[in-house]
C-alpha cells in the first residue's frame, strides 16, 4: 500500500478526542456504533455505501459515518457531528457524503418523532423493489411490515423534486424503498431502526425464494388484515425492536469489542 493510501484509509476513520462530546451525545455515539455493528453482523451492509444516523436529542445535531468508514469497524468516536445544515459542528475535516447528508436532513426535518434510520442496498431488497408488485404478502414478516411500507422512484440527481417526493414517502411511511436502488428503514429507536431494516431485508429474501418456485401462495387481504392485528394486540411480542435489542447490543459487546471506544 502507497503513503496515499495509507494516508486516505487513516483519514476515513481518524476522530477527536474523547473530551470533544458531552455525555449525551456519547451515549448516542455508542448506540449509534452498536447499530453499526450490528447490522454488519447480520449482513445489513453494503461496503462503504449506505448510511446509518442518530439525532442528538435536544441539539438539532445528528451524527453520520466519515466516507470510506466501514460498519464493522465502527466506534464511538469515529461519527461526525453535522449541523442542520449538513456542517461540522466540531473542527472536523472529513468527508461525509452529501446524499446520507440530504437523508438527514429530510428525514429528521420532515419527523421529529424519528431518531434513527438505517439505509441500505440489500440485494433481496433492491430485487424486489425491482418488480411492480413490490412486497408481496406472502410471509410473517411482510405482513406486520406491509401497512408502514411506501415506495418512491429513485432518482440519482437528488433535486428539489425528488427531495419533495421522498419527503411526502418519509412523512407517511416508517419503511420506504427506492425503486431500483434500496430502501430506508426509520425508528424512534435504534432498535426500532434495526428491527425493521433486519425483517424487510427478510421478508424480500423469503419473496425472493418463493417466486423462484414460481408458486406463490399469497395471503388474501382480510386474512393480512386480522393477522396484523392479532400480532399487534399479542402481549407476547413486540414489533420495535426491544426484545431483540439487549441480546444484540451484548452480542456486539462479546464479538465486536472496543465498539464503544
Amino acid at each position: 500500500m502507497s503513503l496515499i493510501e495509507q494516508r486516505d484509509v487513516a483519514a476515513a476513520v481518524d476522530m477527536l478526542p474523547r473530551d470533544t462530546y458531552d455525555e449525551a451525545e456519547w451515549a448516542v455515539r455508542v448506540e449509534l456504533a452498536a447499530l453499526y455493528r450490528a447490522c454488519a453482523l447480520y449482513g445489513l451492509s453494503d461496503l462503504a455505501n449506505g448510511a446509518i444516523a442518530a439525532r442528538i436529542p435536544g441539539t438539532g445535531h445528528y451524527l453520520l459515518h466519515p466516507y470510506g468508514m466501514f460498519r464493522e469497524e465502527a466506534t464511538a468516536s469515529m461519527f461526525v457531528t453535522l449541523d442542520e445544515d449538513g456542517r461540522p459542528v466540531y473542527d472536523d475535516p472529513r468527508l461525509v457524503v452529501d446524499g446520507a447528508i440530504n437523508l438527514c436532513q429530510w428525514i429528521f426535518g420532515t419527523r421529529p418523532d424519528i431518531h434513527w434510520f438505517v439505509h441500505g442496498h440489500e440485494e433481496p431488497i433492491v430485487a424486489v423493489g425491482s418488480t411492480e408488485a413490490g412486497l408481496l404478502p406472502v410471509n410473517q414478516p411482510a405482513v406486520y411490515l406491509g401497512h408502514m411500507l411506501g415506495y418512491v422512484e429513485y432518482d440519482f440527481d437528488e433535486d428539489a423534486a425528488f427531495a419533495e417526493r421522498v419527503c411526502r414517502a418519509f412523512a407517511e411511511f416508517n419503511i420506504v424503498i427506492s425503486r431500483n436502488h434500496g430502501h430506508w428503514t426509520l425508528g424512534s429507536t435504534a432498535a426500532e431502526a434495526f428491527f425493521r431494516a433486519y425483517y424487510l431485508r427478510q421478508a424480500c429474501d423469503i419473496q425472493c425464494r418463493v417466486l423462484a418456485m414460481g408458486d406463490p401462495h399469497l395471503i388474501p387481504p382480510d386474512r393480512v388484515a386480522t393477522y396484523r392485528a392479532q400480532m399487534y394486540a399479542s402481549p407476547h411480542y413486540n414489533y420495535d425492536g426491544r426484545t431483540e435489542w439487549p441480546g444484540l447490543l451484548r452480542r456486539v459487546a462479546r464479538e465486536c469489542r472496543g465498539f464503544d471506544g
